[in-house]
């Protein structure tokens, strides 16, 4: 984007007003006539729309600004991701797998479970992320830093989120969550899959991303005990540590026959329901979760929803 679609956008006149946000659309009938924003200094100001407004902010910015813009009903709504989890493998030799390319080798269930993949983190970001442990444990466990490595997952979830008004004045997350029954069979799928993996690599320990962290021996019989009692826990999204990568959905596009219809908020032409100038053009009118990274495709729909655009 910023070698393509800024550049072309600023040689066709486009001026980037930055440190800025938006907060809400204002309208008359069916077209959008303004856009209120605040500047980093708090100030409010109204910038006149003439040809039309594009929500670009992602699954959750975009979801808020039209929320703030008084669109009710299915906005914010069927909100997915690919939830990711990083498990981390301890080995006896020096991995040091933070000397190379960050993810080298990945591989697809052939049901499209989930996604796997290798990768490594600096120390800082790997112990937050990798590292469901504090203090002493995390020291002892960090203190082996060269000898650890993540194989992750990434599952493709239903889409059961929902996004918030405001986020949550404790821990800042603005959506809610609940985990569908095919979310749990995969989640299950893909951590005894990886703890497999991991054992069949050679590492001897794995560190399970969970509320409270899980630190299990890569042994056979171990492994099939944990196998049998994981597949009976009643798993919640309370037990799990997750990061939402790849946010999708919220407010979801379909075309004019889609028995999906009732719960869209764009139309097939990437235009929000019930004006004729507002559009939406990012990740948040997938239906669902793509099941792997949707950058490219976010790309290519907004390069088709450009052209709607120029219609108006």
């Amino acid at each position: 984007m910023l070698e393509t679609y800024i550049p072309w956008s600023e040689a066709a006149g486009v001026k980037v007003l930055s440190n800025m946000t938006a907060l809400k659309f204002t309208y008359s009938g069916r077209k959008a006539d303004g856009v209120l924003v605040r500047t980093e200094n708090g100030e409010l100001k109204k910038i006149k729309v003439n040809k039309a407004v594009i929500a670009a902010g992602g699954v959750i910015a975009s979801s808020h600004f039209l929320m703030r813009s008084g669109i009710k009903g299915n906005a914010g709504k069927r909100m997915s991701c690919n939830f990711a989890f990083p498990v981390t493998f301890q080995f006896e030799d020096v991995i040091n797998a933070f000397d190379g390319n960050q993810i080298t080798l990945g591989a697809l269930d052939i049901k499209n479970r989930a996604i796997f993949e290798t990768y490594f983190n600096p120390p800082a970001s790997f112990a937050l992320s990798s590292v469901p442990f504090y203090f002493d444990k995390r020291d002892l466990l960090m203190n082996n830093y060269c000898r650890l490595l993540n194989i992750g997952s990434l599952v493709g979830s239903e889409p059961l989120g929902e996004i918030q008004t405001k986020a949550d004045i404790i821990n800042g997350q603005p959506f809610t969550w609940e985990l569908g029954d095919k979310d749990i069979s995969n989640i299950r799928y893909a951590f005894n899959a990886i703890l497999k993996i991991g054992y069949y690599a050679g590492a001897k320990k794995a560190i399970l991303p969970m509320k409270p962290g899980i630190e299990i021996s890569l042994d056979p019989e171990i492994l099939y005990k944990f196998e049998k009692l994981f597949n009976e826990y009643p798993l919640s999204i309370d037990d799990l540590l997750i990061g939402t990568a790849h946010p999708q959905g919220g407010n979801i596009m379909t075309g004019d026959k889609s028995v999906h219809k009732d719960k869209r908020v764009a139309d097939q032409n990437f235009r929000l329901s019930g004006f004729d100038n507002v559009f939406i053009a990012d990740a948040s009118v997938f239906p669902e979760s793509m099941r792997l990274n949707p950058q490219w495709t976010i790309m290519a729909l907004s390069s088709m929803a450009s052209e709607k655009v120029l219609q108006v």
